[in-house]
């Protein structure tokens, strides 16, 4: 399993490429969930809003079917937003492999 980007257009790739910009730099802590990964974004950090993660979100999962996220604001602390990432079955491995490779696991 890989992403697949030959079915964006010009401007997917690069709102892809700007909301992943935003959502690395948010980045601030991982943890296991059933079936996939919770990131902690935190918005501090790069003033990435619910959009940004919207639009990474979304054309994420056009380049990996395989994966389903959503994200919720954090209840334990207003400024963090919960990233999940969740992969199918047949994709079992895809995130992990991926997060190790940005060295978040």
């Amino acid at each position: 399993m890989e992403a697949n980007f030959g079915g964006f257009t010009e401007e997917q790739k690069d709102e892809y490429k700007r909301s992943a910009r935003l959502v690395h730099g948010a980045f601030d802590t991982i943890e296991p969930i059933s079936g996939g990964f919770r990131l902690n974004l935190d918005t501090s950090k790069n003033r990435i809003t619910t959009n940004d993660i919207s639009s990474f979100a979304r054309l994420e999962q056009k380049a990996c079917p395989f994966l389903t996220l959503k994200f919720n604001p954090s209840s334990k602390n207003p400024l963090i937003v919960q990233l999940d990432m969740i992969e199918s079955p047949e994709a079992r491995g895809f995130l992990e492999e991926q997060l190790r490779s940005y060295g978040y696991l």
